[in-house]
């Protein structure tokens, strides 16, 4: 039986390698009729080089090829590692290289798996701190809004799906969080006493569920609002309280809360005498 997934994906990795091919022997033929058209690393003044100038300077006054050279550490023959640099930023971009995966990377780049996977590591780092910057430190949930600015940057522009879930305090601070699907989510594959084991481990007493649409929608689908619906039901029984369910992309988010597709967990329910406005609003 034909596949055709399987007939794409063989095609184009035919035409990577051709194309690889093609730009080792055009660079093979440019170095040979201009030998002193490249510049090694080494050859350049000092104050040129990006680490000497990343030390003097600071980091923010490289550009993305310089600092990824940095990265890098080091060129092959024939093309430096600044030029490598540029290349890689022209054919990926800084959120292509977060997007791909580092397997794809190695195979359209030609790059060993040592500098790819240093690459990947950094630009990961990069996407976690910026999710950390955009959220004080124990700071309470109070809104969706919330909880988009601070996993925006982690998850909006994946190519595939994750769930996580925010295991979070009495007053809606957290205590953990913790991804625990990748790939393609549908009903059947997420199990709603998996979504609620990190709370129970870690003694939570809410928590927030938030997964992206990869396709760029964040309208849930059937099977997100009868996840949604299940796990509501459960960690009621469990004395949790499900705060919120937010699909997040790059650029929106929806909220099951503010969709009225939650109600509230009686069991958790604030003492009479507590000021409403530290709620959570969805």
């Amino acid at each position: 039986m034909r596949d055709p997934l399987a007939e794409l994906e063989a095609a184009w990795a035919q035409e990577d390698a051709e194309r690889a091919r093609q730009s080792r022997l055009a660079e093979a033929e440019s170095e040979e009729s201009n030998p002193t058209t490249r510049q090694r690393i080494k050859d350049m003044d000092p104050a040129d080089r990006p680490r000497e100038r990343l030390l003097r300077l600071g980091a923010d006054a490289l550009s993305n090829a310089e600092l990824l050279a940095i990265l890098l550490s080091s060129g092959r023959r024939g093309e430096n590692v600044l030029e490598i640099s540029r290349r890689l930023l022209a054919d990926r971009g800084l959120v292509g290289l977060l997007r791909s995966d580092a397997k794809e990377v190695m195979r359209v780049t030609g790059l060993k798996e040592a500098k790819v996977t240093r690459i990947k590591a950094a630009v990961e780092l990069a996407a976690r701190g910026l999710a950390d910057d955009e959220w004080p430190a124990r700071e309470p949930f109070r809104s969706s809004q919330q909880v988009f600015e601070r996993y925006r940057g982690l998850l909006g522009n994946l190519v595939h799906e994750e769930v996580w879930v925010l295991v979070l305090d009495l007053q809606h601070r957290l205590i953990r969080e913790e991804r625990l699907y990748k790939g393609m989510v549908h009903g059947a594959s997420v199990r709603v006493a998996e979504l609620l084991r990190p709370v129970i481990i870690h003694q939570g007493s809410a928590m927030i569920i938030v997964h992206n649409h990869p396709s760029g929608s964040t309208a849930p689908s059937r099977a997100d609002r009868e996840m949604t619906a299940d796990l509501q039901n459960a960690s009621t029984t469990m004395g949790i309280e499900l705060l919120d369910h937010v699909i997040v992309t790059g650029a929106a988010y929806t909220s099951m809360a503010q969709l009225g597709q939650l109600g509230a967990s009686a069991s958790t329910a604030r003492s009479a005498g507590e000021a409403d406005a530290g709620r959570y609003r969805g």
